[in-house]
């Protein structure tokens, strides 16, 4: 055994003598310059080949068959990630895989390298603060307007010797002489849109609102013996400077109603190209929504103002005695004629028991057409979202203003020798010779608006808001300021000097007066 270990040693110092022992041999050539022997080019922008790199196997002279000869592509670095995602992989936990990086970034982002819906694969909004394909909020508005101010009053009521003059001492004012006001008005606002691009960076947005035609009314009403007075203050035009009014109730002319009424109504439409300027990454506790919004809206403001009155006429009669003359030339009264009691409207003479309506309507109509533009901002933090947004519109301001007024006359079940009478004249009080018809005015308009929201995210795609809006018009007719307490009693059928030659009264139309909207908005939002 000894002989067998010691003959293997023997035998491996005599092969590795046998090696070293071998004269040197030629340094292998040198590869070929990249392509000249071996045919190939060099990648742009990466310089040679190095040796032994995309050359035949056997050297410069082999065949290249089946051999790839370009090196592999080399693609540029990628930007890392934000801090805690060096490799801006995306959030993972609860959404499946991880959307991965994109190349080249998409856009503006605070960390490029997200996916602005959570990846390929997640679908919807992904995780929070992704960009949705669509939106549709739905908002219940509870809004306040301005009020019109009627400087003069408009019904007064007074002892029945005093007229109801406004300088008489028992004398109440009933209806004017202050702000009238429709408030609240109830309304609602619904609004669409989408992106139309892969980024989510471009979309389109509708929206419109519309209030409740808010209405504010006063009603008097006398018993049937006309008691209390009523009476619609004026000035005459023949003395301005002294009040007088029109009594349309009262123990010696009849029993009557007096009814005052306002109404006010805002809609309006608009259509918007909505940009994103800012997005931050989904899945960040804390992110940020910016946008630019461009396009046209129309806002149209109608209101109306009517004044009425309806006196059952009861003047004093005039009580004839039936006589009869005996044969001695005796005078027996055998019974009495009782004439009724006439009133002269719109140069007719009418008899007791008559009805006479007089109606008095004043209604503006604005209706803007602009060019829209505004900012958007939301913030979320957690489940929680702050939204401001601001708005701004200029264009044209179409006004239109209709006068109209008129008296009727409906006949009474009475017998008298006076013939029923029945018709219409038109002129009430306010509403008569001196502005009866309709008028248009054009302005330039500016109409800003601001809205503040405060949310809570109570799923990824349904939140709930409530917050405070604002519309603020320059330029408006209202009805308040488009007639005028100064009146020819001449031309108002039911004045005793109807008919009569007194001085006309020169009118000037579309007094501009200013306008907000505001108050309460709450509702949901649904992105998907």
């Amino acid at each position: 055994m000894r002989k067998r270990m010691w003959g293997a040693i023997a035998g491996v110092a005599v092969g590795a003598g046998g090696a070293w022992g071998q004269s040197p041999t030629a340094d292998p050539p040198a590869p070929a310059a990249l392509g000249s022997a071996a045919g190939l080019v060099p990648a742009q922008g990466f310089g040679p080949v190095p040796p032994g790199v995309g050359l035949p196997p056997g050297g410069p002279g082999a065949p290249a068959s089946g051999f790839h000869s370009l090196p592999p592509a080399i693609m540029p670095p990628i930007a890392p990630g934000p801090s805690g995602d060096p490799q801006g992989f995306g959030p993972m936990a609860g959404f499946g895989p991880p959307p991965g990086p994109m190349y080249p970034p998409p856009g503006p982002y605070g960390a490029p390298l997200w996916e602005p819906a959570g990846g390929p694969g997640m679908g919807g909004a992904g995780g929070a603060g992704g960009a949705p394909h669509f939106w549709m909020t739905y908002e219940y508005l509870l809004m306040y307007s301005k009020s019109q101010s009627y400087s003069a009053p408009l019904l007064t009521t007074s002892a029945p010797s005093q007229l109801g003059l406004p300088s008489a001492g028992s004398t109440l004012v009933l209806a004017g002489g202050g702000d009238v006001d429709v408030n609240p008005l109830n309304g609602g606002r619904v609004t669409a849109g989408f992106y139309g691009d892969a980024d989510r960076r471009f979309g389109f947005e509708g929206s419109g609102f519309v209030t409740e035609n808010g209405v504010q009314r006063i009603t008097e009403v006398t018993s049937p013996s006309g008691i209390p007075l009523l009476a619609r203050p004026f000035r005459d035009s023949a003395a301005p400077n002294v009040v007088t009014t029109l009594v349309v109730a009262s123990p010696t002319v009849g029993q009557g109603r007096a009814s005052f009424l306002n109404s006010t109504q805002v809609w309006g439409v608009e259509a918007d190209a909505v940009v994103n300027l800012y997005r931050s990454e989904p899945g960040c506790s804390k992110n940020c929504t910016i946008e630019v919004l461009a396009g046209y809206r129309y806002l149209e403001l109608d209101e109306v103002f009517r004044a009425s009155s309806v006196t059952r006429l009861t003047p004093g009669g005039t009580i004839i005695p039936n006589t009869t003359v005996g044969p001695f030339g005796q005078v027996t009264v055998t019974g009495v004629t009782v004439v009724p009691g006439v009133v002269n409207v719109g140069g007719l003479t009418v008899p007791s028991g008559h009805t006479v309506s007089i109606t008095d309507t004043i209604r503006t109509r604005n209706q803007f057409h602009g060019l829209n533009t505004g900012l958007r901002a939301e913030f979320r933090h957690g489940m929680f979202t702050f939204g401001a947004s601001g708005k701004i519109a200029i264009g044209h301001m179409r006004q239109e203003l209709e006068i109209t007024g008129y008296t009727d006359i409906q006949p009474g079940a009475v017998s008298a020798p006076i013939p029923l009478v029945s018709g219409r004249t038109f002129g009430g009080l306010y509403a008569n010779a001196s502005n009866i018809g309709r008028y248009n005015n054009d302005e330039f308009a500016v109409i800003p608006e601001m809205n503040l929201n405060l949310g809570l995210a109570v799923t990824q795609s349904l939140s709930f808001h409530v917050g405070y809006n604002l519309i603020y018009i320059d330029k408006v007719a209202r009805p308040a300021n488009e007639f005028t307490t100064t009146v020819n009693s001449a031309t108002v059928p039911f004045s005793p000097n109807f008919g009569t030659n007194r001085p006309l009264v020169r009118q000037t139309f579309f007094n501009q007066d200013d306008f907000w909207l505001m108050g309460l908005n709450t509702g949901f939002t649904l992105r998907f």
